[in-house]
C-alpha cells in the first residue's frame, strides 16, 4: 500500500475543556499550510490527522459545541445552515464540539451561544471530577487494610515499611504518583474550566495559554507509571522475596538469643514440640533498612517438680537494623503493635465478659504495660497478661539495644526474668 506523504500527526497542544486553545491551534497550523483532515474517535493520546495544503493558509477554523439535547439531525441542519455562510462541516471531537472551516476571509465568524458553550464546560467537569472521585475510592480501598495504621498507629506502620523495605517504598511510591498524577490533572481541569466559564459569564472569549502536547505527557507519564507497576509486581512474584526463609532450628539463630532451656525452673521435665503446627515461628526475613528479622520460637510440655504439667513457650524476635535511628522506630513500632493487640483482646474481654461471663474482672487487671529502665539497655517495656481461666500470667519484654531490637514472649513456666537478662547479657557480649 502506497504511503500518503500528505497525511501528517500532530498531537494536540492543550487540553479538551481548552476550546480556545483549540481553536487557536487550529487556525495556526492553517496558516502553516496544515488542513485538519479527522479527529479519531478513540484519540486517547491526544493525537489528531492533518493534511498538507497550501490552499488551508486562508483557512479558519471554528469549534462549535454540542449542545446536550442536540441530537444527528439538528447537527446537520446547523451544518447546512453554516454553509450559506461559508462554514464548512469538517470533523467532531467526541460529543463535545462540532469542528467547522471557512476559506473566505471576508466571511464573518460563526457566534458561538455562551450558553452552549458553559454546558460543555460543564460537562467536562463533572467527567473531571468523576475521575478524581474514582481514583480516590480506588486508593482508598486498594488501602483499606492500611487507613488504621497511617492514622491510629502511624509508628507501626512505620515499622512495617522499614521491614519491608524494598517491596513497601517501590510500591507505595508508583501508586502515589499514579494518585497523584490523576489529583492534579483534575484540579487543573476544574481550574481551568472555572476560569473559563468565568470569562464566558461576563461576555469575554477566553484566552488560552501556550502549551505543549500536555495530553500526550499525561498519557506518556502514565503510560510509564502503569508499566513500572506492572514490572514490579512481576518481579515480587518471581524473585521470592515475598517469602520468609524458614530455619530449620536453633542451630540456624545467628543473633543473641536465649533457649527454652535456659529460662525454665530447676528440676524440670520438658518434651519440646517440633510440629510447626504448634510452633509456627521459626522464620528469616530480610530488608535494605532492617538486614536481619529473626522470629523464632521453642515450647513444650513442661511437668514441674509437684507434677504439675504446663505448656510453655518461648517466642523470641530479633531485628537488627541499618542504623539506630531506625531500631528507635522499630521499637516505638513494636511497643504500638503490641498496645495494639492489647486493646484488641481488652475489647473482646469486655464484649464477651458482659453478655456471657458477669462476674469476671476487669480485663485491664489481667493486661498492664509498664516502661523500665535497664542497664545495657537503651530501651525496654513490658507487658504482662493473663487469661481468665488461668492462674499464672505470662509477660512480654520489647527492649531496644542500639541498633538492635528484640521481643520476648514468656509463657507460663518460663522465667521472663531470667531470660531478660541472660538475653542483656549476650546483647553486651556481642557488642
Amino acid at each position: 500500500m502506497k504511503r500518503d506523504d500528505t497525511l501528517v500527526k500532530k498531537f494536540v497542544p492543550c487540553a479538551l475543556w481548552d476550546f480556545a486553545g483549540l481553536q487557536s491551534w487550529l487556525n495556526e497550523l492553517a496558516r502553516k499550510g496544515y488542513a485538519l483532515e479527522r479527529w479519531p474517535k478513540r484519540s486517547f493520546i491526544g493525537r489528531v490527522y492533518f493534511r498538507r495544503d497550501p490552499a488551508a493558509a486562508r483557512a479558519r477554523y471554528c469549534l462549535d459545541p454540542i449542545g446536550e439535547r442536540i441530537g444527528e439531525l439538528e447537527l446537520r441542519d446547523r451544518a447546512a445552515n453554516y454553509r450559506e455562510f461559508g462554514w464548512h462541516y469538517v470533523d467532531r471531537i467526541g460529543k463535545l464540539y462540532a469542528i467547522y472551516r471557512c476559506d473566505d476571509p471576508d466571511a464573518q465568524d460563526l457566534y458561538t451561544d455562551p450558553e452552549s458553550l458553559a454546558w460543555a464546560m460543564k460537562k467536562q467537569m463533572r467527567c473531571a471530577v468523576a475521575e478524581m472521585i474514582l481514583w480516590v475510592v480506588w486508593f482508598v480501598f486498594l488501602f483499606r487494610n492500611d487507613w488504621p495504621l497511617w492514622f491510629r498507629w502511624p509508628e507501626e506502620f512505620l515499622m512495617n515499611l522499614i521491614f519491608r523495605a524494598e517491596i513497601l517504598i517501590p510500591l507505595y511510591g508508583i501508586l502515589l504518583i499514579l494518585a497523584l498524577q490523576a489529583v492534579s490533572n483534575g484540579i487543573g481541569t476544574f481550574l481551568g474550566i472555572r476560569r473559563t466559564r468565568a470569562c464566558l459569564r461576563k461576555g469575554e472569549w477566553p484566552t488560552s495559554k501556550s502549551r505543549r502536547y500536555p495530553e500526550f505527557v499525561g498519557f506518556l507519564l502514565s503510560a510509564i507509571t502503569v508499566s513500572m507497576l506492572v514490572l514490579f509486581l512481576v518481579y515480587l512474584g518471581t524473585s521470592g522475596v515475598l517469602y520468609s526463609k524458614t530455619l530449620s532450628g536453633p542451630e540456624e539463630w545467628n543473633f543473641p538469643h536465649v533457649t527454652l532451656e535456659e529460662t525454665l525452673p530447676a528440676e524440670v521435665n520438658l518434651r519440646t514440640y517440633s510440629d510447626k503446627e504448634i510452633l509456627h515461628s521459626d522464620t528469616f526475613d530480610y530488608s535494605l533498612l532492617a538486614p536481619e528479622q529473626y522470629d523464632v520460637a521453642q515450647g513444650g510440655m513442661v511437668t514441674l517438680a509437684d507434677g504439675t504439667r504446663m505448656d510453655s513457650r518461648l517466642y523470641q524476635e530479633s531485628v537488627r537494623a541499618a542504623s539506630p535511628a531506625l531500631a528507635q522506630a522499630i521499637y516505638r513500632g513494636r511497643v504500638t503493635a503490641h498496645r495494639h493487640s492489647l486493646e484488641t483482646y481488652r475489647i473482646n474481654w469486655e464484649e464477651n465478659t458482659s453478655t456471657l461471663h458477669p462476674n469476671l474482672p476487669n480485663a485491664y487487671d489481667y493486661t498492664q504495660e509498664e516502661k523500665l529502665t535497664y542497664p545495657g539497655l537503651d530501651g525496654l517495656t513490658r507487658f504482662v497478661y493473663q487469661y481468665s481461666d488461668e492462674m499464672h500470667h505470662n509477660v512480654g519484654y520489647i527492649g531496644l539495644a542500639g541498633d538492635r531490637v528484640f521481643v520476648l514472649n514468656c509463657d507460663r513456666a518460663v522465667n521472663g526474668d531470667t531470660a531478660l537478662a541472660l538475653l542483656v547479657q549476650r546483647l553486651g557480649e556481642q557488642a
